[in-house]
């Protein structure tokens, strides 16, 4: 039995979806909370101070500003982590689906109040998509979730303590690196991140958006999203993703998958750029990647107008399950 993961989505969002075949990953950096997504710094932050703390001389009675060796080593930590959180300048593309069919808070939160849809993606055929794209640019998988009073993940542990301990020891590497050299006000005052020590947190920022809270584990979350170590407020922009304009990619996978490149839309009293990953390629891939779509309870579409829009815009219908949502919630 094919697993799905399910989509939750406004009607206009529909249309689009199936009339240009496209998944749209927006900037991450724009989501409602983007906190949700922070989880694993929170605990990362205190494998560090526990490494940190077992070094030799912890126990020193030097005293920085009226604070202990250690209480300022937690401090520098806590700085550090501090950062991380507020780092805006990275570029990294989401989009969001859920294991649940037919659940409520996706439906209240993400699919019009319910008069939206949840379309069924297969979790094979994302897989196969985006296996054309080289160095893991792009990633799929399911959330992980932790619980971040007692620091356990519910993943596998050892997976996750090696990621967990290459994460902090990164963390510890850099501080200590730093201290060294008696450059602490770097670290206190945040401009160590302009240097190319200052980016040790990217792999831990990209591999945190993968596990939240655990506050959310009802969503059963898969995130599918597009990272990469370019920076905002790069100046030669001229030259990343935007083949749309330009013409030319030194990227030629990812012009294919991301045919329109970097793109812009209003919301919410901002400027959000996203990107469409094209499915479009052969009736195969876009026939293999809606498997079901299921109507929510607010939605006046009726099973006939779904099949109607599959069969207008080129999908199999005899291969789509359409059904309407169970659930009584009303507006």
């Amino acid at each position: 039995m094919k697993q799905l993961v399910y989509h939750y989505c406004s009607l206009s969002t529909l249309l689009n979806i199936l009339e240009h075949k496209t998944i749209r990953l927006s900037d991450i950096n724009k989501q409602n909370d983007t906190n949700e997504s922070k989880a694993l710094l929170h605990i990362t932050r205190n494998r560090a101070i526990q490494i940190m703390l077992s070094r030799p001389g912890v126990d020193s009675d030097q005293t920085f500003g009226g604070l202990t060796y250690r209480e300022f080593i937690v401090y520098l930590i806590d700085k550090m982590i501090e950062h991380v959180k507020g780092y805006k300048d990275l570029m990294a593309y989401i989009a969001c689906f859920s294991e649940s069919d037919d659940y409520l808070a996706q439906w209240r939160g993400y699919a019009d109040n319910g008069r939206g849809v949840a379309i069924g993606f297969d979790v094979e055929t994302i897989e196969r998509l985006i296996e054309q794209i080289p160095d893991a640019q792009l990633e799929f998988r399911k959330v992980h979730y932790i619980d971040t009073n007692k620091n356990v993940m519910d993943c596998d542990t050892t997976q996750c303590n090696l990621s967990l301990n290459r994460h902090a020891a990164k963390l510890v590497e850099t501080l200590f690196s730093y201290m060294e050299r008696n450059e602490t006000k770097q670290i206190l005052d945040g401009t160590y991140l302009d240097s190319q020590a200052g980016h040790w947190f990217i792999p831990l920022l990209q591999d945190s958006f993968f596990y939240k809270d655990d506050s959310f584990a009802e969503e059963d979350e898969w995130r599918l999203i597009l990272k990469d170590e370019i920076i905002k407020s790069e100046s030669d922009w001229e030259n990343i993703y935007n083949w749309k304009r330009t013409g030319h990619s030194i990227r030629p996978a990812m012009k294919r998958l991301f045919p329109k490149a970097l793109e812009f839309r209003v919301e919410d009293n901002d400027i959000v750029s996203y990107m469409d990953m094209d499915f479009s390629d052969g009736d195969y891939m876009h026939n293999d990647m809606i498997r079901e779509i299921v109507i929510g309870p607010n939605c006046r579409l009726e099973e006939e107008d779904v099949f109607q829009l599959l069969g207008h815009f080129g999908f199999d219908t005899a291969d789509v399950k359409i059904r309407k949502s169970d659930s009584s919630y009303r507006i």
